[in-house]
């Protein structure tokens, strides 16, 4: 399970991405594993278990816990690390896996360049900020714009929020840029939610590893 990207700013704030090269057995053996997670663990489907496995390590790791079983979700279905004031966030696509500890509220997302991304950008894009983006890189910079929502939806974790209309992301440096974009990472930007009452503000970075685009949330203030 290589480490190929790392980022520690304190000892409760860190976030890693990992190339998964091993199978179950490996993940199974090398750490504690009460009987209850076992048991979820052989009800998920195939696909989803090394997944599962994995991520839960690595947040192991970067939180120095021991027990799995620390992880926990709420009610919306927020992961969280029980009787902590540590904020977790869990991201994989394909092979990778990223996970993200701090005391702030956080978010992270992990995905991998795929054309599909088109087919569903006016689900998390509405028509303003569709037209902002030049066609150069738009396949790439769809990513971002989807992976910086998600970031902050996975923060906010309550649900019953709109891509579209309640998650704005600044991504005007990289909507219009002519030269490639491939040169610009990593690279900072902002975006908020705003939905009633509600506005939260938060900072972000977006990096490119292999082919995967990763984007990251921090909630700006207390």
């Amino acid at each position: 399970m290589p480490l190929i990207y790392q980022k520690i700013w304190s000892q409760n704030q860190k976030l890693a991405v990992w190339k998964l090269t091993e199978d179950e057995a490996f993940f199974i053996n090398s750490l504690s594993w009460p009987e209850a997670e076992l048991r979820h663990f052989k009800s998920l489907h195939e696909k989803r278990r090394l997944e599962w496995l994995s991520s839960r390590m690595l947040i192991c790791q970067l939180s120095g816990i021991v027990d799995s079983s620390s992880i926990i979700k709420d009610s919306f279905g927020k992961p969280s690390l029980k009787d902590s004031q540590i904020n977790i966030s869990i991201s994989h696509t394909n092979g990778y896996v990223a996970a993200f500890i701090s005391e702030k509220s956080i978010g992270i997302d992990i995905q991998t360049i795929v054309d599909k991304i088109h087919r569903i950008a006016h689900k998390y894009l509405n028509l303003k900020e569709l037209h902002a983006i030049s066609p150069e890189h738009l396949t790439e910079v769809l990513h971002l714009h989807w992976g910086a929502k998600e970031a902050l939806y996975k923060s906010y974790g309550r649900k019953q929020l709109s891509y579209r209309e309640d998650i704005k992301i600044n991504l005007d440096h990289i909507n219009q840029a002519t030269e490639s974009i491939r040169e610009q990472y990593p690279f900072s930007f902002s975006g908020y939610i705003s939905k009633g009452a509600l506005y939260e503000d938060y900072s972000l970075e977006a990096l490119k590893i292999d082919n995967t685009i990763l984007v990251y949330a921090l909630k700006n203030g207390l």
